[in-house]
């Protein structure tokens, strides 16, 4: 999928009753690259629109280089929700494309009771029950990255707590910060400078493979931290996350290109 596809499937913004639709909207564009053990394996493509009423935001995962010789993988992955002040209310996510040397899909609905996984290609293998206040509680990455980002925005605050569900694995991500520190001018990183550093740790607290050996270093807390700077014209952005995987090991995401903005007619998102 090019870049074009992707802007154009960008998914419409949820509107709740009574909002008011405004002519125009901005369609922020960033680049990144993905780089597992200092190696850049994978880009990332985000794409994402704001309005006072709520989100809707699109990525776009795949390997690049001599990667692409050895592992095949094309995802695309969007959220739409709500905002409530500053926390989000998530309305649905999807997950499309190729990986694992198979064929991907998933679908989540959520609402009041919480997610409701509607398609799951290939059916998930058995797993241990998830627990169930968590998991009511969850939103899915996409909209967490966005209620981080605009927590930021509104309040300069990162200290919270969050469930996320990616349809199978259910996680617990705490993030606290944010402290005031030089981005680092490394992996080709487009923005240099000051930035404020939120740190997080994350493990895995349910959806675990029956009988997996992994399931301690699942459940173990991994750290993890993201940058954020002030751009001129696409506001606060993320420009840099760092984190521990518990299989892959180290995981570095880069902010690469200068972001792209543009106008998006109400008309035209319909």
């Amino acid at each position: 999928m090019t870049r074009a596809d992707a802007q154009s499937a960008l998914p419409v913004l949820p509107q709740p009753e009574g909002a008011i639709k405004s002519a125009t909207a901005q369609n922020i564009h960033l680049h990144f690259g993905v780089f597992v053990h200092g190696y850049h394996a994978l880009s990332a493509d985000a794409d994402y629109v704001l309005q006072p009423w709520g989100y809707g935001v699109e990525t776009h995962l795949y390997t690049v280089g001599l990667a692409s010789w050895f592992l095949t993988l094309n995802l695309l992955s969007n959220a739409q929700g709500h905002f409530n002040g500053d926390d989000v209310s998530p309305v649905a996510f999807s997950n499309n494309g190729f990986s694992h040397g198979e064929e991907q899909k998933a679908h989540i609905d959520f609402d009041i009771s919480g997610p409701h996984v509607t398609v799951l290609v290939p059916p998930d293998k058995q797993r241990e029950p998830l627990p169930d206040t968590e998991l009511k509680q969850s939103v899915d990455m996409l909209s967490y990255l966005v209620f981080l980002t605009r927590r930021m925005s509104l309040k300069n605050d990162c200290n919270f707590s969050k469930p996320v569900f990616d349809g199978i694995r259910l996680s617990y991500l705490e993030v606290h910060g944010p402290a005031r520190a030089a981005i680092p001018r490394d992996h080709g990183s487009y923005f240099k400078g000051n930035s404020l550093r939120c740190d997080f740790t994350g493990r895995q607290i349910g959806g675990f493979s029956i009988g997996s050996r992994f399931k301690a270093a699942q459940s173990t807390p991994h750290p993890g931290s993201v940058w954020f700077v002030q751009d001129e014209k696409a506001g606060l952005l993320p420009a840099r996350i760092e984190f521990d995987h518990y299989k892959m090991g180290e995981i570095l995401i880069v902010l690469q290109a200068e972001p792209k903005l543009s106008a998006i007619s109400h008309d035209q998102a319909h």
